[in-house]
């Protein structure tokens, strides 16, 4: 979100909390009741939209080298370990396959590199249980894993990522407009019958009504 609609959404929360701690004064005129509800909706939409644009621009600003590079220096630990248990256990084919190291994955293509990583956690995986006296455990696999995964959704699916962004910012500015109809044409016209009845309700919502910008 934009610095002003994160400014706007927080006059929202702070609008809903204010009227949610003195609903014995308002509940008297049950429309706005419904109001509020319709409010509370929209705003619970914005926190959802809020959280698919973030997730989405947050997987954008990954950098795929780091990435890479993240990879390939966990991998390299791994590969180290597999070599040793490869050769104390005279295991010529084991040690050529783990023989790779940080600079050797690294200059590989993506597709070779994907490959060659996947086969490192698979070739992992079959010896977890002998590599526990190595200090390589599943937790260790998993983070291997998990830093792969990350650059192969960097490497192959960039494009849906920035369309899962562009829907939730399109979706954020209907709601925005959505949520501001609901004040300006519904709520703020209700609780202004507040206004000489109860003038510090009254004064207090216009308060929780100001938008704040930081």
């Amino acid at each position: 979100m934009t610095r002003n609609q994160k400014n706007r959404a927080e006059m929202f929360a702070t609008t809903r909390s204010y009227l949610e701690a003195n609903v014995t004064t308002w509940n008297v005129i049950p429309v706005i009741g419904i109001i509020k509800n319709e409010l509370d909706s929209t705003i619970q939409k914005i926190s959802h939209y809020q959280g698919a644009q973030e997730a989405a621009q947050t997987f954008l600003g990954k950098d795929k080298i780091a990435l890479k590079k993240t990879v390939s220096a966990k991998a390299n630990i791994l590969n180290d370990a597999l070599v040793t248990f490869a050769l104390i256990e005279n295991d010529p084919v084991l040690e050529q396959k783990a023989k790779k190291s940080y600079t050797n994955l690294l200059k590989l293509s993506n597709q070779d590199f994907q490959t060659v990583i996947n086969e490192t956690i698979e070739l992992l995986q079959e010896k977890v249980e002998s590599l526990s006296d190595y200090g390589i455990s599943a937790e260790h696999i998993e983070d291997l894993k998990a830093s792969f995964n990350d650059y192969v959704k960097i490497s192959v699916e960039p494009r849906l990522y920035r369309v899962a962004s562009s829907q939730a910012t399109k979706a954020l500015e209907e709601l925005f407009l959505q949520a501001n109809s609901i004040l300006v044409d519904k709520l703020d016209r209700m609780i202004r019958l507040f206004q000489h009845v109860d003038s510090n309700f009254y004064n207090g919502y216009l308060a929780a009504r100001v938008v704040v910008d930081k």
